[in-house]
């Protein structure tokens, strides 16, 4: 074990708490953080990640920013190019957003879609940082288990000089501007989603809905201002139809997405 405490689920099931920071963890903690929906490293796969860590040129997330081109030409099949390739792309990593960032801490049970509403809701990684259980459950999504796996994650020192070698390394990401739910410019709208999305899961759809203010519910009803419905899409479509609901398709929701999402270009860098 790194010696971390132990978190106990169930009457069996005992779990080391460590995550980023614990050593028999490491190679999944870096192989999720470099993913496509964290800081989407271009060419951190797997078999590069085990070479990493097998050498001990990699410790933990934050050595990554610190890898040369010279170092990772004396791993397997990397030559030059791909070398390079693969600096550049650690490179520009290093400027993300706060709920990939989130994510890619690996923080048990935050995912894409809780990391989002926690990035919403504070605006900043140290108020997070320094959240209550009781204030992290008024968070939408975020029940008193989620609330716990945080409290623990910020708790542990290990992690919290972690975050401090990542923002000495160049991470940093665009301010957030928390608004009041009232405020918001989908307060007051009702959202259904229906069908198959391709370009974003389900999850993060609702999200990022949510974090605008809107109401996405299960159900169709005179309610409802709109349904989104991807292909697949079945009876929540034919009641939307029956009751003259407003339909619109993923490319709507998308440009509606983008449109209302709105962040200051002011770089912050973890604490």
């Amino acid at each position: 074990m790194c010696g971390c405490a132990v978190e106990k689920e169930g009457d069996v099931l005992i779990r080391c708490s460590g995550g980023l920071i614990c050593g028999a963890q490491r190679k999944e903690s870096i192989r999720h953080f470099a993913s496509r929906n964290a800081l989407d490293i271009d060419g951190m796969g797997e078999r590069i990640v085990e070479q990493l860590v097998d050498a001990e040129l990699v410790r933990d997330v934050s050595d990554l920013f610190v890898l040369e081109a010279s170092t990772l030409m004396s791993l397997d099949r990397m030559g030059v190019k791909s070398a390079e390739k693969l600096v550049a792309s650690i490179a520009r990593s290093r400027r993300t957003t706060l709920p990939k960032f989130l994510y890619a801490l690996g923080i048990r049970e935050v995912g894409e879609a809780t990391a989002l509403q926690l990035a919403n809701h504070f605006g900043d990684l140290m108020l997070l940082q320094e959240a209550s259980v009781e204030t992290l459950v008024a968070v939408p999504d975020v029940g008193p288990i989620v609330a716990e796996h945080i409290v623990s994650f910020f708790a542990n020192r290990a992690n919290i000089d972690l975050l401090s070698r990542l923002a000495a390394r160049g991470v940093s990401w665009p301010a957030i501007t928390v608004v009041s739910p009232e405020s918001k410019p989908l307060a007051g709208q009702t959202v259904v989603i229906t069908g198959t999305l391709e370009k974003l899961s389900r999850n993060e759809a609702k999200a990022r809905l949510i974090a605008l203010g809107a109401k996405v519910a299960g159900s169709v009803s005179k309610s409802t201002t709109i349904v989104y419905a991807g292909p697949g899409a079945g009876s929540k479509l034919a009641k939307a139809t029956e009751l003259g609901v407003e339909v619109a398709d993923e490319a709507a929701l998308l440009a509606l997405l983008a449109a209302l999402e709105t962040t200051s270009d002011a770089p912050k860098k973890a604490p």
